[in-house]
């Protein structure tokens, strides 16, 4: 943020003075940023993956297999990120457009590929958020309706329901979240990319529900958190269904 800066008139022999309020002064907090994840599965084998920015933009995610996702801005807004397999190949490409600020198109490429997969977005009025996916031929650009359709509901900016429609199979996903700060909400241009990226807090119970009739099967997923002093989680534990049991998966973050 910028520092106010007491200006000095010597030849009139004033000055201004400095003011600090809350606005203006630096809120270190605001500079927070995920450097390193390392998931441990539940048999204490782990994955990490590191990250770095360029101020508050997100500019790569390197795997500890050293695929790399790589992102690109225009202006404040994510427009591209491409996946480099850990050969250091192209893999996959996804692009992003935008209109009036919020995400309207998401496009994913392969390199050489017969086919391009889009994913349209509606905002609605009242807050939600539509989709429906289809698929394009790259050589015509003729697209048809391909995959789901579904619809993002949201409350005090995070994604509480996700409901899911694929070919006549209906899904939803509730989720529940605590107070606490999300471990990416600052960095820029994140929140507008509708995934599990598009919260402001940490989901703490998932509930999932799919099926039909007397076929409906429910899901449910806890998360449990451990914050530093400014609220920031520092390590996750999932607890999921296995079986007749449950197992669990450690996640832990360093800023």
């Amino acid at each position: 943020m910028k520092k106010l800066l007491c200006l000095f008139t010597v030849a009139l022999l004033a000055f201004t003075s400095c003011s600090k309020d809350d606005n203006d002064s630096p809120n270190p907090a605001s500079s927070i940023l995920v450097k390193k994840i390392t998931d441990i599965d539940i048999d204490g084998s782990s994955a990490t993956r590191s990250y770095v920015y360029n101020g508050n933009k997100i500019v790569s995610i390197t795997d500890e297999d050293s695929s790399i996702l790589k992102y690109t801005y225009t202006g404040d807004f994510i427009s591209k990120i491409e996946e480099i397999d850990k050969k250091g190949d192209l893999a996959v490409t996804t692009e992003y457009s935008y209109t009036n600020g919020k995400l309207t198109n998401e496009i994913e490429k392969t390199p050489n590929g017969t086919y391009y997969f889009k994913t349209k977005y509606t905002h609605n009025a009242d807050g939600t958020v539509s989709y429906d996916n289809f698929r394009g031929t790259v050589a015509t650009g003729v697209e048809q309706e391909y995959g789901a359709t579904g619809k993002y509901t949201f409350k005090d900016g995070n994604f509480v329901k996700l409901e899911v429609s694929y070919y006549g199979n209906e899904s939803s996903y509730v989720y529940e979240y605590d107070t606490k700060n999300y471990p990416f909400k600052n960095v820029t241009g994140l929140n507008l990319l509708l995934d599990d990226e598009t919260t402001a807090n940490n989901v703490v119970k998932e509930t999932s529900t799919s099926g039909s009739g007397a076929n409906i099967g429910t899901t449910v997923t806890t998360y449990a958190y451990k914050y530093d002093v400014n609220n920031y989680p520092t390590e996750k534990i999932k607890t999921y269904p296995s079986g007749s049991s449950t197992a669990s998966k450690t996640t832990q973050i360093t800023y």
